[in-house]
């Protein structure tokens, strides 16, 4: 069978640097093999995972959501494979993603002993270090329990954030079809954390902030140590959850912003990641070109309710914005919209380029680069806030991309992943003031949080997998150096 074929070739121990596991459905349900051992798991009706059988190391044994919590912790040990990196819910995380009808046959999760891409950071994997994003919430609605070791998912997001808006709950389902009595989406795979609510001191404005790729422990480094002193502020009087916010595979940009934006997992919210292959259409999906990238809301399903959607239904004449955001689908302003429809605001002035970016990095295309595009990201946000809108805005969610660009091509803990996180903190306190300005700060919750996270990786060239699968007689559509299609 080509798919045994497949596996055994990039399961080979010459691969090992370059494959640390792969996955793959299987007739009883799913496996994940490297090796060093292998994975048999199937899921039950009830959504728990059962362990069929397991052979030497389990590369999804340790599913802890509490192990590398410093950047001591991250920086020892730096280059772990699964099965000694704890991967927390990666067997349920890996079922949801086969859900998807354009699921490749196999997908391969590439081992941090090699520059994947030939980023110095990296994610995409199930490994807790680039699964792991921040959360944190403060504000009008939100109970202030400090940092608290405990964690929420990505999917999570979106039904709290609906419900911190006072969504009423309706009778939906999940991403699968099967009923969900009193949920905040109509379509709804995450759950609202009641935990993190305050019923009885409801926000007039909720204001998200997405730090595109932001290693949590790097965050709470500098919140700690000065360089972020915005972070800081909103940890000191809302809620921080140190164990973050766990991505759903792929641990990828688009994939998550969606999840994010919906409470739909990757494998059912119709956008599977940043790049795959349609088998119905024989065509390669990739929003990390320009022009399908303003125009990502198009592939999220149909049924499914976005943040922005939900409000309207609730509040037909509320106020929704986004800037640089993906899953802007039911936004009254947004800037991929602006942009796929002609009505960009103007150009940024020099001061406007020239303001919170660190000039040490300059001569770095990625940083100057994605500091200008974040700069617009904060033009945006404060025309938004301006009243030029008509009203102020009832849920605006603002991102910023420099933390993830930054992250690649430093890694999380360099000192361009430092700056990248002060200059995105000066950012988001610009916003912050100008909100304040309008005298709405004291009635605006605000969250603040990411995609998915970001682990160093070791120096070496990336891989060409396609050669011994094709030398070993498999034939197979290769995307994005990971995803295995077979013809």
């Amino acid at each position: 069978m080509s798919l045994d074929r497949a596996e055994a070739v990039l399961t080979d121990p010459t691969l090992t640097n370059e494959v640390d596991t792969v996955l793959r459905r299987t007739d009883h349900g799913y496996r994940a093999a490297s090796a060093r051992g292998s994975l048999d798991f199937a899921r039950r009706a009830d959504d728990s995972m059962e362990v069929l059988a397991t052979e030497g190391v389990n590369p999804l044994g340790n599913e802890r959501a509490d192990q590398r919590l410093s950047v001591a912790d991250e920086t020892d040990d730096a280059w772990a494979l699964l099965g000694d990196h704890a991967t927390p819910m990666a067997m349920a995380s890996t079922a949801q993603y086969f859900d998807s009808p354009h699921a490749p046959d196999l997908v391969v999760l590439h081992a941090p002993t090699h520059r994947f891409h030939g980023n110095v950071g990296e994610h995409g994997s199930l490994a807790t270090t680039q699964a792991r994003a921040p959360f944190i919430a403060a504000g009008p609605g939100v109970v202030a329990r400090g940092i608290v070791d405990e964690h929420l998912r990505t999917v999570d997001v979106a039904p709290t954030v609906a419900a911190l808006l006072g969504c009423a709950p309706v009778d939906g389902h999940d991403g699968l079809g099967r009923p969900r009595p009193r949920v905040r989406l109509r379509v709804q795979d995450g759950d609202e954390r009641t935990e993190l609510l305050d019923p009885d001191a409801r926000p007039d404005h909720v204001v998200l902030f997405n730090w595109d790729g932001c290693n949590p422990q790097a965050l709470h480094h500098a919140a700690a140590t000065g360089g972020a002193p915005n972070i800081a502020a909103l940890i000191e009087r809302g809620t921080s959850y140190r164990h973050g916010a766990i991505a759903a595979l792929p641990t990828a940009t688009l994939a998550n912003h969606t999840t994010e934006t919906t409470g739909v997992l990757p494998g059912r919210s119709g956008i599977l990641h940043n790049t795959w292959f349609d088998r119905g259409r024989d065509q390669l999906v990739d929003l990390l070109d320009f022009g399908q990238m303003i125009t990502a809301r198009d592939h999220i399903r149909a049924d499914i309710e976005t943040i922005h959607e939900a409000l309207h239904r609730n509040e037909p004449d509320a106020v929704s914005v986004a800037t640089y955001e993906y899953g802007d689908r039911g936004a009254d302003w947004s800037t991929y919209i602006q942009m796929a429809t002609g009505g960009r605001q103007g150009p940024l002035t020099d001061e406007e380029r020239r303001r919170h970016r660190t000039t040490d990095f300059m001569g770095v295309p990625d940083y100057r680069n994605y500091s200008v595009y974040d700069a617009h990201s904060l033009g945006d946000a404060k025309h938004c806030w301006s009243g030029d809108l008509g009203m102020l805005p009832r849920f605006s969610w603002f991102t910023l991309n420099l933390t993830d660009s930054a992250g690649h091509y430093g890694g999380p803990h360099s000192e361009m992943g430092r700056a990248a996180i002060r200059d995105s903190d000066a950012r988001m306190g610009e916003i912050i003031q100008a909100i304040e300005a309008r005298g709405a700060l004291e009635r605006t919750a605000i969250v603040m949080c990411a995609d998915h996270g970001m682990q160093a990786t070791a120096d070496g060239e990336p891989a060409d997998l396609s050669t011994p699968l094709r030398d070993a007689g498999v034939d197979h559509h290769m995307v994005d150096a990971q995803y295995v299609y077979l013809r």
